[in-house]
């Protein structure tokens, strides 16, 4: 079957989610046609727009990535906004399919997708509306999962069950690649249980079959007090840098003193042992 035959919506235009359900709640907030509309201006996530933050986690995920050599699936792909500046990384038949519950996101990932200012030859993204927890892939089908802003604003029940079906779909030795809260602050303390250390984390992914490999800061201070005339100035190429420096050299430290206020999670399949 090829990849185009997954380009479908396979929920109804209007499902009927259950408020009291957390993860449920998720989808019932992204419906929303004006939150779609705003949300990479409210986050700056545009073209023109300078984030250290942002700039860090393509920096981040295009290095894992370069590993990567065959299939990749985005979980929450919202808006787009790392599969545009993400699908020219690896070989150029290799297939990026993005997933969301919500039509007004993927309305809005199929405009943003449409455009490319470098004008370098970018592979094609495949678009698809279904649910996170039951998707419509058959077993071993990637070598990567990426999932952002949206495994982390799980309950700890519900990222199991979100592992659980990452580690279905992806090949032995397959990459999950994610953020998730460390022990910075959330504003109004919001989402205490989501946040974890890296000995909490590497824990939480090794009870669902996988490895914790790496971790590359986002949330670190100087670089975030550095940038801050550049952003102002919208300078990108000094906020590149130091998002590179959040990578390569405070990183490693925070893996070293084993704490991080946040950041990316990269995590392997583990190998099932064949049975004599």
């Amino acid at each position: 079957m090829s990849w185009k035959d997954w380009r479908k919506n396979i929920l109804p235009e209007k499902p009927i989610y259950n408020p009291l359900d957390p993860k449920e709640r998720l989808k019932i907030a992204y419906q929303d046609v004006q939150v779609a509309k705003s949300y990479d201006e409210e986050r700056d996530f545009r073209a023109t727009d300078v984030s250290l933050h942002y700039e860090t986690e393509i920096i981040g995920i295009r290095e894992v990535l370069r590993e990567v050599k065959g299939p990749i699936l985005e979980v929450a792909i919202g808006t787009g906004r790392l599969c545009r500046r993400l699908r020219d990384v690896g070989p150029s038949e290799m297939c990026y399919v993005g997933l969301d519950v919500s039509l007004p996101m993927l309305h809005e990932a199929r405009k943003s997708l449409r455009e490319n200012p470098s004008g370098s030859p970018v592979r094609p993204v495949y678009l698809l509306r279904a649910d996170a927890f039951q998707m419509p892939f058959p077993n071993g089908r990637f070598h990567a999962v990426i999932g952002f802003r949206f495994i982390k604003h799980l309950s700890p029940a519900n990222r199991h069950l979100m592992y659980k079906e990452v580690n279905r779909l992806l090949i032995d030795e397959g990459l999950l690649i994610f953020d998730f809260y460390g022990w910075r602050k959330r504003a109004k303390n919001q989402e205490e249980e989501h946040r974890l250390t890296p000995q909490a984390l590497r824990a939480e992914l090794e009870a669902s079959g996988f490895k914790l490999i790496r971790i590359y800061g986002t949330r670190h201070l100087l670089p975030a007090l550095l940038s801050s005339p550049f952003r102002a100035l919208k300078l990108k190429a000094p906020v590149r840098a130091l998002g590179l420096l959040e990578v390569k050299l405070l990183s490693p430290v925070d893996e070293l003193l084993g704490r991080s206020r946040g950041g990316i999670a990269v995590a392997k399949k583990v190998k099932a042992e064949k049975e004599l």
